[in-house]
This record gives C-alpha cells, structure tokens and sequence, in this order.
C-alpha cells in the first residue's frame, strides 16, 4: 500500500531529501524558486511535518540570502545534528562553490559552518550511509574544472555543461572516527563525451554495503539506458570500472536504501527511454540476496510525468520505506511505501 501526499507545489519544486528528525518529526530539505533549474533564483527550502507526512509546514530558507543560487544533494543526519551539504552558483552552476549548513535543534535554525574539509568545490555530496564496522561513507561526484576555464564560462555566460572537461570523477569521503576527519577517495570515472557529441552527466552515485562488507555504488548515465555499477572490496578506498547493469534507467537518480536483515532496497524508475518525461513508473525494488536479484517489485505510481530524485528511509523494522520525490519539477510528493509480507515465513520474520 501506498499513502502519498502533497508536500508543497512551485513554479519549481526539485530534489527533496526526506530524514526523520531526533525529536520524531519529519523534515523534507528541497530546491524551490525561480522557474528552471539552474537558475539564479533556486533557493534551498525546509519542510516539516508532526504527524508522519500528512500534512507539512510552510518552507522556510536555510542559507542567508546573498544573491546566489542554492542547492541542497545530501541531508546527513549524525550523533542527532543534521548536516546540509549546500552549493552555490551564479545560476549556471558557474562559480560553484560548497557549503555546509548545521542544525542542532531538528532542521529549525541553520549555522554554516563551511566546506567539507575533504570535499572540493565543483562538488555534489551524496547520500551517506555507515558501515557494519562503523565506517562513514559519502558518496560524491566532482567535476575537474580548472579555475582557467571557470573564468572563461563565466565570462562567456556559459552553463556547467559546457565545460571542456572529459570526465566526472565519482568517489566517497570516508571516516573512521565518526565524522570527525575524513579522508577522500577516488572511484570510477565516468565520461562526459561520448559518440564524438559534447555529453554532459550526472552520476548521482548512492551507496549499499553487502552482507560479505563489498560495497555497491550504482550510477547514473545519461543516455545509457540502464544503471551502472561499481565495487569496493576494501571499504571504500578502492573502486571498480563502472559497468553496465540490466536495470533500465531513463537518466534518473536512484536511491538504494539498507534495510533489516540484510535486505536493500532500491527507489527508481525502471525504463530504459531517455527523457523527463519518461522517468516513470516510480518503483520499489528489493533484494534479499546482495543484490544477485530483485525479488520484490512494486510500481508506487505511474502517473505521467517525471518522477525524480527520489531519498528517504526505512523504518519500523523494515515495514515502511519513505521518501520524497519530485514529480515534473512542479510537486514535491511525500511517499509511505509499506512492505507487503509475500509468505508467513516472512511474516514470521518481520514480527
């Protein structure tokens, strides 16, 4: 079953990131304003809600306004402080620049407290997760512009994806004294040309860690037709070439998402068409055997339109998953997924 509800609608609503806050309320973190992205006018947002989704707060901007565009990739929640990683641009993704905002008191006020010591600018900060030894890991993607040719796109009023660069370096910061340093670590590298066409990509990498302590790094390709993977087998600091996988993908983010008893599950739109509009059905998918195969599937929505960026969480032992989600850049949807229980051997496990 599935209980979707509407958290706020815009000229320009996109990526919310949805946490369960440490006083129990939920908090939706999402771009707003202006009517395109990017553009100059993109502010980051809070959303609240304290009855479990049904209903949420009016936003409220978590940067001091300076006349920069805003964007928000990763809401990391750590020993009960959120951390919002931030960049800000001219509105072309020029002159990039990365922050960090905290809150100590559930999402309510906001500190910026800078760069991450370990991530450069030019930066997305992704979706974090911590290891069965305890390891943070945070996935990123970087693009290697030189300050020579950020003068020229800025000077020329040129947008990111004009760059002359060949490459996006995927990888992850990873700390061992719970986020107190970190260190970063270079993963696979994925190209921004191909078929002698200037390609611009967004890998957009989300992290799971099997039950042997590999991780998996699943990766968007524009244009591909499918996810690609990567692996770690010395937690984090060495990565495999990206492959193909045969998960359809419509050149959308996925989210993949640790769940009780070893299970992962995995947020996406399962299509092999290119295009925004083609980014639907949104789907759940779970694997109960480190990913080999994906032995649930259940379509959340196929209504028209895009379905994008979606992050959330798991919670009641595995019974819920919930996330946000952008839908056609206009409506950031909260959704409650339950997990149905498929046989009384699972039933079993679950209670």
């Amino acid at each position: 079953m599935n209980r979707i509800r509407l958290v706020h609608r815009d000229h320009l609503s996109c990526e919310p990131i949805l946490r369960r806050c440490p006083n129990g309320e939920l908090i939706c973190v999402g771009q707003v304003g202006d009517i395109t992205e990017p553009a100059p006018g993109n502010r980051v947002v809070v959303f609240h809600s304290k009855d479990n989704g049904e209903t949420w707060s009016e936003p409220f901007s978590i940067y001091p306004e300076d006349g920069q565009a805003v964007y928000a990739t990763e809401l990391m929640l750590l020993d009960g402080v959120f951390y919002a990683f931030l960049t800000l641009h001219n509105g072309h993704f020029v002159n990039w620049q990365c922050t960090t905002m905290q809150s100590r008191d559930n999402g309510y006020t906001w500190e910026d407290i800078g760069i991450h010591p370990a991530l450069p600018n030019f930066s997305f900060a992704r979706g974090m997760i911590r290891l069965s030894n305890g390891d943070i890991v945070i996935p990123y993607q970087h693009y290697p512009i030189s300050p020579e040719e950020n003068d020229r796109l800025a000077q020329s009023g040129l947008k990111i994806w004009e760059a002359r660069i060949s490459h996006v370096e995927n990888g992850v910061l990873i700390s061992k004294d719970n986020g107190r340093t970190y260190t970063r670590h270079e993963g696979p590298r994925t190209p921004i040309k191909g078929k002698g066409q200037p390609k611009w990509n967004w890998p957009e990498p989300t992290l799971a860690e099997l039950s042997d302590g590999t991780l998996v790094m699943l990766l968007r390709v524009n244009e591909s037709g499918c996810l690609w993977r990567s692996e770690s087998r010395d937690g984090g600091a060495g990565w495999s070439a990206a492959e193909r996988t045969d998960i359809p993908n419509p050149s959308n983010k996925p989210k993949l998402i640790a769940m009780p008893g070893g299970r992962i599950a995995l947020i996406h739109t399962p299509n092999g068409r290119h295009g925004m509009l083609e980014r639907t059905p949104l789907a759940v998918w779970i694997s109960d055997d480190d990913m080999r195969t994906w032995g649930y599937k259940r379509i959340v929505s196929d209504f028209p339109g895009g379905l994008c960026y979606a992050d959330g969480i798991c919670e009641e032992g595995g019974r819920h998953i919930r996330f946000t989600i952008e839908h056609s850049r206009f409506n950031i949807l909260f959704v409650d997924h339950e997990v149905e229980l498929e046989t009384a051997a699972e039933a079993k496990v679950e209670v």
